[in-house]
């Protein structure tokens, strides 16, 4: 489902130029943040077999594991989400009212309808990726629990988007005006209109 394009905020003085990205680039990269962030995580725990994180041997803890597995998969994805939104509504002291959320090409999205500085964009991207996957995934090897960092490690790779958005973004000062796009990946940059 295709979600309806909104007007895009003006600014005196400035046109805003699209920064978007590939859905499908971020899903490779996701993989590719998948493996960077499980390989090293599970040689630190030393090589745990998949025989701890499924329980082959015991069909109640394999049913009971992948039913936590698919719940804290879902579940990090609405919470992924509702981070940016709260990051974003926290930092811009602005009202839920200006959040929407849905999914875009299989995506799930969140879209806040208010410019702000690209330092407080940048920070909204970015704590998902903090929160739900790195915090998760150093908990899980401190504990010595693979759940935990291979869960942790899926969401360092579903902030794989977000980390493509921030990098389109390296070369624009930080006190940029920045808007999220309404209906694809990315953002529109606030330049002056020269």
């Amino acid at each position: 489902m295709k979600k309806e394009a909104e007007p895009i905020p003006q600014l005196e003085g400035y046109v805003p130029v699209q920064r978007t990205i590939s859905i499908l680039a971020a899903n490779i990269w996701a993989l590719v943040l998948i493996a960077l962030a499980y390989v090293p995580g599970w040689l630190a725990m030393g090589k745990p077999s998949l025989h701890t994180l499924y329980q082959v041997d015991e069909p109640t803890h394999t049913l009971v594991n992948l039913l936590w597995l698919s719940l804290m998969l879902v579940g990090g994805i609405v919470i992924h989400e509702l981070v940016h939104g709260l990051t974003w509504t926290l930092l811009l002291r602005k009202g839920f009212s200006h959040l929407s959320f849905g999914m875009i090409s299989g995506a799930a999205y969140c879209h806040i309808d208010v410019p702000m500085s690209k330092r407080h964009y940048v920070i909204g991207a970015l704590m998902p990726l903090l929160l739900v996957g790195v915090v998760p995934w150093v908990v899980g090897i401190a504990a010595g629990s693979l759940l935990w960092m291979f869960v942790g490690s899926i969401f360092i790779g579903g902030a794989s988007g977000d980390l493509m958005i921030v990098h389109a973004l390296r070369h624009d000062p930080p006190d940029a005006m920045v808007y999220d796009h309404p209906t694809v990946g990315g953002c529109y940059v606030y330049q002056p209109n020269t």
